[in-house]
């Protein structure tokens, strides 16, 4: 294995072990298994390389990309406790749309 190939693996592992650990916490600390997790993650990341790309400093565009992750909390705890619907159930819903909701704030499936 290259080193390349090895830091690579590293890195993901690194960022999929984050992803665990928040849906760890929800788990057993607040007794929600919480799947946003695995959705506003990736919203983050979309949101805060959008803004990087179009000229925002990266210290304001990872602001804005906590904000944008945390409300991704707020859908689903809205869903869970106004439309009373599952929690489990709730929180994968708003996954599955912050897939396409991703899409949408990159433009296209990649950024250069």
């Amino acid at each position: 294995m290259s080193l390349i190939a090895f830091l690579g693996a590293i890195e993901a592992g690194l960022l999929f072990g984050l992803v665990a650990l928040g849906v760890f916490i929800t788990f057993r600390v607040l007794d929600f298994p919480d799947l946003t997790v695995d959705g506003s993650l990736p919203l983050g990341a979309a949101v805060a390389a959008t803004l990087i790309v179009a000229g925002v400093p990266p210290v304001i565009a990872t602001l804005i990309a906590m904000i944008a992750g945390g409300m991704s909390g707020v859908v689903t705890g809205w869903l869970n406790v106004r439309l009373n619907i599952l929690h489990l159930l709730a929180s994968i819903l708003t996954m599955i749309a912050l897939y396409s909701i991703n899409l949408r704030i990159m433009g296209k499936p990649n950024m250069p």
